[in-house]
């Protein structure tokens, strides 16, 4: 019997042990535009979500005023808390019922902002015995919000 020696293979001098310098600026890359598509989905979540709580806080304005005028029923039969689109400070006068929209009105400034398009409204319908309550307010930070947002609540007396 003959014996064979084993056959070696040969190395290649320039076989690649490892990555390249391009490699690892490709990896860097892809990861760094991962990061700024993180980054820009947190900006627009930050956004949303203030412009969620000023929803529910213009809810509970709106609300509030709705308690307002049914803790009052003498005054709203009477029409007394009709109130224009007001979007400034509101002076209180004499009656319950200007003392109650004057300090609705500054909780709307207070909570909502004190800029031109922070307003409120109460529209009195006598024939259906309602007030509908609205609350103004800029909304345009969060994606796709309007200048002019606006919750109603319909109270019947």
């Amino acid at each position: 019997m003959r014996m064979t020696q084993p056959t070696t293979v040969p190395v290649i001098a320039n076989a690649q042990q490892g990555m390249s310098l391009l490699e690892v600026l490709i990896a860097v890359l892809v990861l760094s535009i991962g990061m700024l598509g993180v980054a820009g989905m947190q900006t627009a979540n930050i956004k949303n979500s203030q412009s969620a709580q000023l929803r529910s806080v213009a809810v509970v304005l709106a609300a509030g005023m709705a308690e307002r005028i049914r803790a009052q029923p003498q005054a709203a039969r009477a029409g007394l808390f009709s109130l224009a689109k007001q979007c400034g400070a509101l002076s209180s006068n004499s009656t319950l019922a200007q003392r109650e929209m004057s300090s609705w009105i500054n909780d709307i400034r207070l909570r909502l902002g004190t800029i031109d398009t922070t307003c409120g409204q109460i529209v009195h319908d006598s024939q259906n015995r309602t007030y509908t309550v609205m609350v103004i307010w800029d909304d345009s930070r969060a994606l796709g919000g309007l200048s002019a947002m606006t919750i109603r609540n319909t109270v019947r007396y």
